[in-house]
């Protein structure tokens, strides 16, 4: 057995003060940890484009084109060289050649398609582009060939009509001479 230098009277003695003192240590209240707010992330472009989508069709259904074709300008100018953005130009195209919107004017709509396809755009749009292109120049070649037959038959038949008016004035020229043959006839 050792004993404390002490002596063994001292011993408890030593146990009482070191609780004395360790009961007179003054509580801190911990701050409560408080959680750094979190940072909303911005909505990601493919959000933002959902977003716009709805967006642009209740425009489109409320026949406010106009509002729909700035929102999808806005669109484009902010997310530029993204699918979303491409998809955004690509619905700008389609909305100008829709004729219920615009004056529907074929070759104009694929001039702004072709101005798409030259640049560098989204996989899945530039193969929606190419085929409404394909479908407008086929579209536009019935339209054209179908105004060419109107106006051939619209031709024709004016060339029918100003032959009906020669032979009626022929006519009617024959029919005087008749008469004027006849009287001459009756005279004495």
């Amino acid at each position: 057995m050792t004993h404390s230098p002490l002596g063994p009277r001292f011993g408890p003695l030593l146990v009482f003060a070191a609780g004395a003192l360790a009961s007179c240590k003054t509580h801190t209240t911990v701050a409560p940890m408080v959680p750094p707010t979190p940072v909303i992330a911005p909505a990601s472009v493919a959000e933002q484009w959902q977003s716009l989508q709805a967006n642009v069709f209740s425009l489109v259904a409320e026949n406010r084109t106009s509002a729909a074709d700035s929102a999808l300008q806005r669109f484009t100018r902010d997310n530029a060289r993204t699918p979303e953005g491409d998809r955004a130009r690509w619905w700008r195209i389609l909305m100008r050649a829709e004729p219920r919107i615009s004056s529907g004017d074929i070759p104009a709509a694929v001039a702004q398609i072709d101005s798409l396809l030259a640049d560098s755009i989204a996989t899945e749009v530039r193969t929606e582009a190419v085929l409404t292109r394909r479908n407008l120049v086929g579209v536009d070649s019935l339209r054209r060939g179908e105004v060419r037959r109107r106006q051939q038959a619209t031709q024709l038949a004016s060339d029918r009509l100003d032959d009906l008016r020669v032979a009626r004035d022929s006519m009617a020229r024959l029919s005087a001479e008749i008469d004027r043959l006849r009287r001459r006839l009756r005279a004495p």
